[in-house]
């Protein structure tokens, strides 16, 4: 991987610079970004609360509906409504309004004993929001409270123990509801609460909507096997108590849930129909030992990424799905977590070449090997197939490469301190948070980084094969707690939904108590007033800026027209500096025409070929035609193209002509030229201008 230094000067600019500046307004990208891709501060809301422990604003969500984000603030227990800004020049704002869910249950719960709330859901289908609220008593039952926009309560519903993350599926039919089920009292002479997951149906009138809440105990027989696979489990203690589910996940369809159990190292899949659990899990262990595994695992005050004899436990917090010709894939962020409560600790101090370190203490604990050494967390994101749970993609050593080329003084420092390798002994960067966001026609996974701060952002559209984009980190270094530092939870807002029109990550930080709006895009640049918001716009106006594609007017591109022959020669052509020596010999090609020079050079360089005499000029361009043009392309430019994913035949493979089918499985391996969603090619069918412009795309600015 390549990296070229970005920066930005000053809170809120942009980020095409070509200097790196330290300081408190940090970003680093894979090359110099398109103005699609550029990131600003667009604005900022400060709760005024700090906490070095982290706790205080941690999860955000957005309202689509009235441009309004909600944030929980867990220090204060309450939650805070904030108006995001139409512009998105930088802003400093205040929350709207402040939701004291404590109080307002009291009146309406008067016997439940209120401990904090911890994680909320918008669905602006049914106007509805959902919030967990954990009972005080770590033994007692939680609940899952629904409000209206101005945080009315509408509705109660009892959840598991310690309720810790809620979500509305994405058909808005059921809200589900991890419950955590921590030993927060310890292991002597204390309950160990059971983890499970609430299902809530929602009904019309919300007010019958009821729980059905899920526990393990059905996977208590099952305990060896679960070992066998590598899922960790406290010795002697059955995955009904031991599992502590942490974030879900949910499909298209929603009916599967993948629930991170991040103690054991493990996701496990739910059917949402029979509320039954289909599979656990293991993630497997990351080998250290492996170049591209390789870390800072040395707390010597200097920055030493190197391979070691060791294996991380994934352990993976958030977690977020997406689909890719209807195959399900999930993307997580691998933080690492141990069990600290009241005098249990599963974490080993041992010193390693010299240096204080701490790996996982596997004398308590099944499912791991205890001659091999292990540490917390896999200092990445991955990507698995939910259908097998087999790993596609893991960064490796990304981010610690990154942030040591972006922040050398500032490598590994803490959430609370901005000592240099700080955390290297433990779990290094600790990726906390990760979602998904499409942009034009290509998918971003985003991953907040705990503890050292900032945002990686990374092209997921292929999820075999993502790449690094950029890394901004907005923390001020000057002061220990300055700035945006340590962000908990984020939350995406598409460039449909957002109040600039430009796709928007709100981070919100735990220990710096602030949140954090960064628009994507440049708010003032409207090259086609027909293609804002649609599926290719980014691939569009990045080729018009590239002098590749014209409008059909000034301010109309005209997506969804077909592309004809000519058109699409001419397109290509603007790629290379032409100058063909001859005319074609096509009788349809005349003096004068707008595309001469283009089919020429074409026809020159053997895109082309004139066995009936005829071009078509005015003919619309078909899938195999174009294919076979692009592929041509690349060998006269001499590009390698990567093979992405495997072959996979094209169910229509039949009509393929057998001279297209070279060119078109080659296009298809590298990701540029793929079917529909039922694996048909239609070689037959024409492309429309937008279909083009996303191709060539991939092909001219993405290879």
């Amino acid at each position: 991987m390549k990296y070229q230094k970005l920066a930005a000067i000053a809170a809120g600019c942009s980020l095409a610079a070509t200097t790196f500046l330290v300081g408190g307004n940090q970003s680093y990208a894979a090359e110099k970004l398109p103005p699609e891709l550029t990131i600003n501060v667009s604005s900022r809301y400060d709760s005024g609360v700090k906490n070095e422990d982290g706790g205080a604003t941690e999860i955000v969500a957005y309202n689509a509906d009235n441009h309004k984000y909600y944030v929980i603030n867990g220090t204060t227990k309450q939650i805070e409504v904030v108006p995001l800004p139409k512009s998105s020049s930088y802003s400093a704002i205040k929350a709207e309004k402040t939701i004291y869910l404590e109080k307002a249950l009291k009146e309406i719960y008067p016997n439940f004993s209120y401990g904090d709330v911890t994680s909320i859901s918008i669905n602006t289908d049914s106007d509805i929001i959902a919030a967990a609220v954990q009972a005080a008593n770590y033994n007692d039952n939680g609940l899952a409270v629904f409000l209206d926009y101005n945080g009315k309560i509408l509705h109660v519903v009892e959840a598991g123990k310690q309720p810790d993350m809620t979500t509305f599926t994405p058909d808005g039919k059921k809200v589900l509801v991890a419950n955590e089920g921590e030993p927060r009292e310890g292991y002597e002479k204390a309950v160990d609460p059971e983890g499970s997951v609430s299902i809530i149906e929602l009904p019309t009138d919300i007010t019958k909507a009821k729980a059905k809440t899920i526990t393990f105990n059905a996977l208590d027989s099952r305990r060896e096997e679960l070992v066998a696979k590598g899922v960790i489990l406290k010795k002697k203690t059955n995955p009904s108590v031991d599992f502590e589910p942490e974030y879900i996940a949910v499909n298209r369809k929603s009916d599967t849930a993948y629930v991170t159990l991040q103690e054991a190292n493990a996701i496990a899949t739910l059917d949402l129909t029979s509320g039954k659990w289909i599979n656990v899990q293991s993630l497997g262990f990351k080998d250290h030992s492996k170049e591209e595994n390789a870390l800072d695992f040395m707390k010597d005050k200097k920055i030493g990424i190197i391979p070691e004899d060791l294996f991380g436990i994934y352990m993976p917090d958030g977690i977020s799905s997406y689909e890719v010709n209807g195959k399900t894939y999930l993307v997580t962020a691998n933080e690492g977590d141990s069990r600290d409560w009241n005098g249990y600790l599963n974490e080993l101090e041992t010193e390693l070449k010299g240096n204080e370190v701490v790996l996982f203490d596997t004398s308590d604990y099944d499912g791991l090997q205890p001659e091999k050494m292990y540490s917390f967390g896999g200092r990445s994101f991955s990507i698995y197939e939910a259908d097998t749970m087999t790993q596609v993609f893991d960064s490796g050593s990304d981010f610690e490469k990154i942030i040591a080329e972006s922040l050398p003084e500032y490598f590994n420092a803490s959430n609370n301190n901005t000592k240099l390798d700080n955390r290297s002994g433990k779990k290094g960067p600790e990726p906390e948070d990760v979602k998904i966001g499409q942009i034009g026609d290509r998918i971003y996974a985003f991953i907040g980084i705990e503890r050292v701060g900032g945002i990686m952002m990374y092209d997921i559209t292929n999820p075999y094969a993502p790449s690094f984009i950029q890394y901004i980190n907005k923390r001020d270094f000057s002061e220990d707690i300055k700035e945006d530092v340590s962000p908990e939870g984020l939350a995406f807002v598409p460039a449909s939904a957002s109040t600039t029109g430009l796709p928007t990550l709100l981070a919100a930080h735990e220990v710096s108590g602030t949140v954090t709006a960064f628009t994507v895009g440049n708010q003032n640049k409207k090259l086609f007033s027909d293609i804002q918001g649609h599926w290719a716009q980014a691939a569009i106006e990045e080729l018009t800026n590239n002098h590749l594609f014209n409008g059909v007017t000034k301010d109309q591109f005209n997506p969804n027209a077909q592309l004809t022959r000519a058109q699409f020669i001419t397109v290509l052509s603007r790629a290379q500096k032409i100058s063909p020596t001859s005319k074609a010999p096509f009788s349809d090609v005349k003096t004068g025409d707008y595309f001469e020079d283009a089919v020429a050079w074409a026809y020159e360089k053997k895109l082309v070929d004139s066995t009936n005499g005829m071009f078509n000029p005015h003919e619309p361009i078909t899938r195999e035609d174009a294919a076979i043009i692009l592929y041509q392309f690349t060998r006269l430019t001499e590009m390698e193209l990567p093979k992405h994913q495997p072959q996979q035949l094209f169910k229509d493979d039949a009509a393929i002509s057998s001279p297209a089918k070279e060119a078109i499985y080659i296009l298809q391996q590298a990701g540029i030229f793929t079917g529909n969603e039922q694996h048909m090619f239609q070689p037959q069918s024409t492309l429309s201008r937008a279909a083009t412009a996303s191709i060539l795309h991939k092909l001219l600015i993405q290879k």
